[in-house]
């Protein structure tokens, strides 16, 4: 029981040194890169600077505020404590914070913003960042860490070992892989200047975009492919079929932007919205 009172204090604590936003110039910007190891979401707001703050989530029908514990005495051990940290800055074996007590660095280099998580994921209970919609993002979420990206009409990166990736209200041009999560992907519209790429080597995927959308399609898995939209395969008069990885190779509305979903051991979901 004592060890839980201690642990409770330390996660109330670490939240509490987070309570205040960072906001950040992106004047010369066009990329953001954000690396974390925890759970990240990125949204797009009508902002014209990058903002941090702590990890909220929505519903569909109200906004939810992760709420943790609150007690009087780790109010008064945090207030001690930034006290002491009055006048210091936070150094960590990745580097300097010069995000005002948040734990990242950011940098520049070229036209492209690199945002850099200082504390372990033990240190972390999510992380937000808000962006304009139409800058440039990658999100690597290291190892255990999960992707939530929303309202952005710009190229979007996401990369995630066993942590989930989702998006909604998307365009694309889109790269996303995760090697043991699954990748749900709702598209407002598809872009088609650029492909889109989207594979996950044991989670499946499941992708929404509108019934008008023009694509060349590219599927391919060792599980089953499900979709409601008209899928031609064609195939050799004479040949038989091939046992094993499935491959599908079509088109939908004659054509268009190249779409290539890949899952080695996941089913595959293509959905007409």
């Amino acid at each position: 029981m004592k060890k839980l009172v201690i642990l409770l204090a330390f996660i109330g604590s670490s939240v509490f040194s987070q309570s205040k936003e960072h906001k950040h110039s992106l004047q010369g910007i066009k990329k953001v890169r954000i690396l974390s190891n925890t759970k990240i979401k990125v949204v797009a707001t009508n902002t014209n600077s990058l903002l941090v703050k702590n990890y909220e989530k929505h519903s569909e029908n109200r906004h939810e505020r992760i709420i943790y514990p609150r007690h009087s005495n780790n109010q008064n051990n945090q207030k001690k404590k930034e006290e002491k940290r009055k006048g210091l800055t936070a150094i960590y074996p990745g580097g300097k914070d010069n995000t005002n007590g948040f734990g990242f660095s950011i940098t520049k280099e070229g036209n492209t913003l690199i945002v850099k998580d200082l504390k372990s994921r033990f240190q972390r209970n999510g992380i937000q960042f808000e962006l304009p919609k139409n800058i440039n993002v990658f999100v690597d979420s290291g190892n255990l860490g999960s992707i939530d990206i929303e309202g952005f009409s710009s190229e979007i990166e996401a990369d995630s070992n066993c942590g989930e990736i989702n998006m909604k209200n998307v365009t694309g041009p889109i790269t996303a892989h995760s090697s043991v999560g699954a990748i749900t992907i709702d598209f407002s519209k598809v872009n088609q200047s650029s492909p889109i790429s989207i594979s996950s080597s044991v989670g499946e995927i499941d992708i929404a975009i509108p019934a008008s959308t023009k694509a060349d399609l590219e599927i391919k898995t060792n599980k089953t492919v499900y979709t409601n939209f008209d899928v031609n395969i064609p195939t050799k008069e004479g040949l038989k079929n091939v046992s094993g990885s499935k491959r599908i190779i079509s088109t939908i509305n004659n054509g268009g932007v190249q779409i290539k979903l890949i899952s080695s051991m996941g089913d595959i979901y293509l959905r007409k919205k």
